[in-house]
């Protein structure tokens, strides 16, 4: 009985060891194809967080147009043309570095540029409104044109 133990002990340990082999390799493989996964669930987070926080980058920029828009045409209504995208565009930039947001320039200038056009089409006096019903027109008139 000890020689048929004897002889059939190095089969049983080959047959353990690659069935041992098998099971690691399979495990290995399955944290490997996870770990891939997870790297592009990673990736997709980080795509999306970067895209909303662009968009809301966009948002306050378009904001910060819209004000200084305003604040060219109340403060500067003596001026014209590049005085007053000057004036505007002063004010764009020292606001989006108060809230910490860095936009080149050019960028800057081209949504008050929009903003521009789109407020002027916006009709200004009307007989009898005061001014903040006139800017609550232009808010609400703004937020239809923001959202088309």
């Amino acid at each position: 009985m000890n020689s048929i133990l004897e002889y059939f002990q190095p089969v049983v340990t080959n047959v353990v060891l690659s069935v041992l082999a098998v099971v690691i390799a399979a495990i290995g493989l399955f944290i490997v194809r996870q770990w891939r996964a997870l790297g592009a669930w990673i990736n997709a987070k980080k795509a999306a967080a970067e895209a909303q926080g662009m968009e809301s980058i966009q948002n306050a920029l378009w904001s910060v147009a819209q004000e200084a828009y305003a604040k060219a045409e109340s403060s500067a209504a003596d001026l014209a043309g590049n005085e007053k995208m000057s004036v505007a565009l002063d004010y764009a930039v020292k606001k989006l570095n108060q809230i910490g947001i860095s936009v080149h320039t050019d960028e800057v200038k081209a949504k008050i540029h929009e903003a521009w056009i789109k407020l002027d089409q916006i009709p200004k006096t009307q007989a009898g409104v005061t001014d903040q019903v006139i800017l609550d027109a232009v808010k609400l008139e703004l937020d239809k044109v923001v959202q088309s």
